[in-house]
């Protein structure tokens, strides 16, 4: 079959496109025809092993939409021909975690297309419980476009307790992550401030359901206060890390909380103490999304309160043009593979 793999870290160039072996279904796996597979940042950071380093080679790829064409032995729950998209979150499905849809606190978390192989491919092998069923009502591409963003994006703003009504900041507005962040919060009734320093992006997340759009910057805090009234927002998105945290705590109004899932420009950063206790502020970590997140999600996309935005569709075989493109200005949505 063919399929972009990763068999050394490097720039998109370092990808390699063509045929390996067919993969076979293990007892408790479904095989599925991958028909469209959506590009998220975690492929570029797999690809380039600085921040993830995964045995090599593999096929990257955690959001995946196919159709099952082969069952593993004890597979009862699924069957040949059904419609599927991707749970990029693997787990054990039996913990007390698990059990309560919180799947990525399980001790055996993973994630497809790092842990295991993913969707650049012609064929990929998932795990039964993993295949979920795709309504009718979508399509391969956005089937592709909401399992791993969206889902990280809801748990998010789960952990983070955000309530109709509220102002929340979300930092990284015009990447994948925040302008999913950015829906989910309009749908929740949210009052939402996007955080992007690109021009073209803000008719973008205000069309989006953003009320205002600020920059990021010294001058980010106060742009908060100036779109709130002089509060503050009661909930910050943050999964910059070191380049906007100080504002972001800054920006953050009385008894505010900030929900931290992500640190792609550092791990240090200062932090006024001062203001920790002063204001009554709490600082959230999360982790990955769980299977009730998924179904958040879902349940708003096949009603048609969020409507993820593909922005691109190109053949697999110009995996590393999409990430170029994905790495690149201009990209406000998902960019999908189709096999």
């Amino acid at each position: 079959m063919f399929a972009v793999r990763i068999d050394r870290y490097g720039p998109p160039d370092a990808l390699s496109a063509g045929e390996v072996p067919m993969p076979a279904p293990g007892p408790h796996d479904v095989l599925v025809r991958v028909h469209a597979s959506g590009v998220n940042r975690l492929d570029l950071l797999l690809r380039e092993g600085n921040v993830f380093q995964v045995p090599l080679p593999r096929i990257p790829g955690s959001d995946f939409a196919g159709e099952i064409v082969a069952l593993g032995a004890e597979v009862t729950d699924r069957r040949i021909g059904e419609r599927v998209f991707a749970a990029p979150i693997l787990s054990c499905g039996r913990c007390e975690h698990c059990l309560r849809g919180e799947d990525n606190l399980c001790r055996t978390f993973g994630t497809v297309g790092s842990t295991i192989d993913g969707g650049y491919a012609e064929y990929a092998v998932l795990p039964a419980r993993n295949a979920v069923p795709l309504p009718m009502s979508m399509d391969w591409h956005v089937g592709a476009s909401f399992g791993l963003t969206y889902a990280t994006a809801a748990a998010m703003l789960r952990r983070g307790r955000l309530l109709a009504g509220e102002s929340v900041l979300i930092l990284g507005a015009n990447g994948g992550l925040g302008f999913a962040a950015v829906e989910l919060a309009r749908d929740m009734g949210a009052h939402v401030i996007a955080v992007s320093r690109e021009p073209e992006a803000k008719a973008q997340l205000l069309a989006r359901g953003a009320q205002a759009v600020v920059a990021p910057g010294p001058d980010m805090a106060q742009a908060v206060r100036d779109a709130t009234g002089g509060r503050g927002a009661e909930l910050v998105f943050e999964h910059v890390g070191a380049a906007t945290f100080e504002q972001s705590i800054a920006a953050l109004a009385m008894d505010g909380r900030l929900v931290l899932g992500g640190v792609t420009t550092g791990i240090e950063s200062k932090l006024d103490l001062k203001a920790i206790f002063t204001k009554r502020l709490e600082i959230l970590g999360c982790r990955g999304s769980g299977r009730r997140d998924l179904d958040d999600v879902l349940v708003r996309v096949a009603r048609g309160g969020v409507n993820p935005h593909i922005q691109r569709i190109l053949p697999l075989a110009h995996a590393a043009q999409a990430h170029r493109l994905l790495d690149g200005p201009g990209v406000l949505g998902k960019i999908v593979l189709t096999a």
